[in-house]
Formats: structure tokens, C-alpha cells, sequence
């Protein structure tokens, strides 16, 4: 049997689950907020065309680090596969912080590259473990709550560890904070795995033991989409959209903000809509019953969300950015639902991580693609290009809807 799913037993996995992969992001969140700077690259000893291959490397490798993930946790318990993934996150932010120029930044990102596989598909394989077909979405929506505001959080710490300590010095404090996440995991993070697999199979659980590949590429397509788009090339040149409409700084009466503190305050605020959609969409899907509507209807807010965001008035492209998050938060907490709707238990880690690889595919491509694009297409044709990539997810899940052989996946 899973573990007790009443709600005390649930927060008390999901809420220290959720805690150690927020700070976990520290390191990770403050270069993609403060590396694309060429000042900042200048002190990190690599150009800015090296950011970029920097920042995508760790999604390439984790093609190779995702199916070694979903077998482990599919046979191993959960919990020391988590506490060692963090511990080696750990270890990578200390990486950056130790070393100057291309090839230790090049070794910390792949040494993430292997301790994010292991957190995030055993993260998500533990909320499949304490949830039913009745609370799936809303609990995988929960859990990329934590993730969302690791994101915008890190970042913003990140920014203000930078400007304060320096690339190196913010680097270090955020190495000690993940360590000490890793030790929170130990002490509190209880273990979750079933004692034994389910003799029957749950309802919609093909019959028969062969891998579920319909499910992992249908479910691939809108991941790869988002994981391009927000993971890869809002992630990267969001100090650059930023500074094209504020400079170098933001001046508040007598204070000046530095770029590298605005954006990451920028990217707090605007994983706002990731933290509240994600439950809310959740909850949504739980209740409709069909997942892949409630998917098209976000892609839709996702590609009027980029669409402003392009444009030439500040108002507006900020408002956009609020719509388009949704979108990220939204397909992160459905697909890992439809996963739990559809695939017997015994395949959970090996389905997410072939998801996920896709999706690593996805947000590898996008930072290198998008540093390569701006010097030869402005940002306000990169961003409607996104859209653009939105609207064809859209008619494919309502393709997917239509199709589906059952109501939720």
C-alpha cells in the first residue's frame, strides 16, 4: 500500500519534499539571472556565447541521467535517492563557486544536470505515491508550487547574493543553503515507496507489461513547449527583455536597482501566476475530469501572454508575462496527474523520466537558441515565435482530447 493519503500524512512528505526542491534551485536560479550579463560573464571568465551552451548543457546530459533516475527510483526506495541527488546539487553550486572560466562551470552543470534528474523525478514520483486519481492534480499542482517558488525566489536571492557578495561569494552562500536542505531531507523526509506493488491494476492502467510510449509522446508535446519556452528562452534573456525597457538599472527616488537584483525580483513576482495556477489548475482537472482540455485552454493564455509580452509598451509586456506563466506552472502540474491516471505504479519513474528527457530536450535548446537568435532577430519576433509554438500545442490538445480513450488522460 501507498502511504496514508490524508491530508496530515500528505504535508508531511509534500511540505519538507517541497522545501529542499526550492532551495535546491539556488545555484541553477542565480545563473540563469545574473550569467547572461555580459559584466557578469566577464567575471564568471566565459563569453557570452559560452553562457549559453553553459546554461543548456545540464538539460543534454540529462538525457543520459533520466532513465538511470526512473529505474532507480522505480526499484529503490525514495528517500536516500533524494538526500544523495541533493547532496550532489550541492556540490555543483560549490563547483561554480571554486572555479573561473568554461570547464568547472561546464563540470558543475553537468554534476547538476545528474542531481536535478534525481530530485525532480523522484520529487514527482513521491507525489504520485501519496495521491489518488481524486487528488492527483491538486497535489502535483502543490508540489510545483514549491517548485515555482524556488524558482522565482532563487532567483531573486540569487540576484541580491550577487550584487552584494559578488558572482563567487553569492555562489558559496547558496551551496551552504542547499547543503542544508540536504540535511533537513534527512531528518525529516520520510520514505514513501510501496511495501509491495498492487495486485490489481488501478482504473485506465493498460492491462498487458509493455512501456506506455503513447502516453510519454503525447504528454511530451506540451512539456517540450513549455520547457522551451519558459525553462529555455524567457529563463535566459529575461535580464535582457528587462533591460530594453529600463536600461542598466531602475532608478526609485533616491535608490538606484541594479539589473541583476531587478531581475530576479522581476522573476519573483512573475512565478506569482506558476504558484497560484498551478494548484487552481489542478484542482480544475480533478474536478472536469478531462486533463487535456483544461491543457489547451492554458496554451491559449500562454500564447496571448507571450503575444503582449512582445510588444512595445512596458504595461502591457508585464501583464503578459503574468498570462504566459500560468502556462508553465499549469502543464507541470497535468501531465505528471495524467502519468498517475494512466500508468500502472511500477512504471511511474521510468514514464517521468522519459517525459522529463523530452522535455530536457526542450530546455536545452532554448537558452543556446535564443543567445544565437538575438543578435539576428529582435526579442519582440522571438517572443511571438513562442506564441506561435503555444497556439500549434493548443489544436494538438484538443486533437488529444478528442482521441483520449478515457476522460482524464
Amino acid at each position: 500500500m501507498t502511504l496514508n493519503t490524508d491530508t496530515s500524512s500528505t504535508m508531511r512528505v509534500l511540505v519538507p519534499l517541497g522545501v529542499g526542491t526550492a532551495l535546491s534551485l539556488l545555484g541553477d536560479a542565480t545563473l540563469y539571472t545574473v550569467l547572461p550579463n555580459p559584466e557578469i560573464a566577464a567575471q564568471a571568465g566565459v563569453t557570452l556565447t559560452l553562457v549559453g551552451l553553459l546554461l543548456g548543457i545540464n538539460r543534454i546530459v540529462r538525457l543520459i541521467f533520466n532513465p538511470i533516475a526512473g529505474v532507480l527510483y522505480d526499484r529503490l526506495p525514495r528517500r536516500g535517492l533524494l538526500i544523495g541527488s541533493l547532496c550532489f546539487g550541492a556540490i555543483s553550486t560549490a563547483m561554480y563557486a571554486a572555479g573561473t572560466g568554461f570547464v568547472p562551470l561546464l563540470i558543475g552543470r553537468i554534476l547538476w544536470g545528474a542531481a536535478w534528474s534525481g530530485i525532480w523525478i523522484g520529487g514527482n514520483t513521491v507525489v504520485l505515491d501519496i495521491s489518488d486519481e481524486h487528488n492527483r492534480g491538486f497535489l502535483s499542482g502543490q508540489y510545483q508550487t514549491w517548485f515555482f517558488l524556488g524558482v522565482g525566489i532563487c532567483a531573486f536571492l540569487g540576484g541580491i547574493f550577487t550584487d552584494a557578495l559578488g558572482f563567487q561569494g553569492g555562489l558559496w552562500l547558496s551551496a551552504i543553503l542547499s547543503a542544508l536542505a540536504a540535511l533537513m531531507w534527512f531528518i525529516f523526509l520520510p520514505e514513501t515507496r510501496p511495501a509491495s506493488q498492487p495486485a490489481s491494476h488501478p482504473p485506465h492502467h493498460p492491462e498487458d507489461k509493455s512501456f506506455p510510449w503513447q502516453i510519454v509522446l503525447s504528454t511530451s508535446v506540451p512539456v517540450i513547449a513549455v520547457r522551451f519556452i519558459h525553462a529555455g528562452v524567457m529563463a535566459s534573456t529575461t535580464i535582457l527583455w528587462l533591460g530594453g525597457f529600463i536600461g542598466g538599472q531602475l532608478t526609485l527616488g533616491t535608490f538606484l536597482v541594479p539589473i541583476a537584483t531587478l531581475t530576479g525580483l522581476f522573476v519573483v513576482l512573475r512565478t506569482t501566476s506558476s504558484v497560484v495556477g498551478g494548484p487552481l489548475v489542478g484542482i480544475t482537472s480533478d474536478k472536469l475530469g478531462n486533463r487535456w482540455v483544461v491543457i489547451a485552454v492554458i496554451m491559449a493564455l500562454g500564447a496571448g501572454g507571450m503575444w503582449l509580452m512582445s510588444g512595445p509598451q512596458f504595461s502591457l509586456a508585464i501583464l503578459g508575462t503574468f498570462i504566459a506563466s500560468i502556462s508553465g506552472g499549469g502543464v507541470q502540474s497535468l501531465v505528471p496527474a495524467i502519468v498517475g491516471d494512466r500508468v500502472k505504479p511500477a512504471q511511474h519513474g521510468r514514464v517521468l523520466s522519459s517525459i522529463y528527457s523530452f522535455g530536457d530536450i526542450g530546455s536545452a535548446l532554448g537558452p543556446p537558441l535564443a543567445l544565437w537568435l538575438i543578435g539576428k532577430i529582435s526579442i519582440t519576433l522571438l517572443y511571438r515565435f513562442c506564441a506561435g509554438l503555444f497556439l500549434i500545442v493548443l489544436l494538438f490538445s484538443l486533437w488529444r482530447s478528442s482521441t483520449s480513450g478515457s476522460s482524464r488522460g
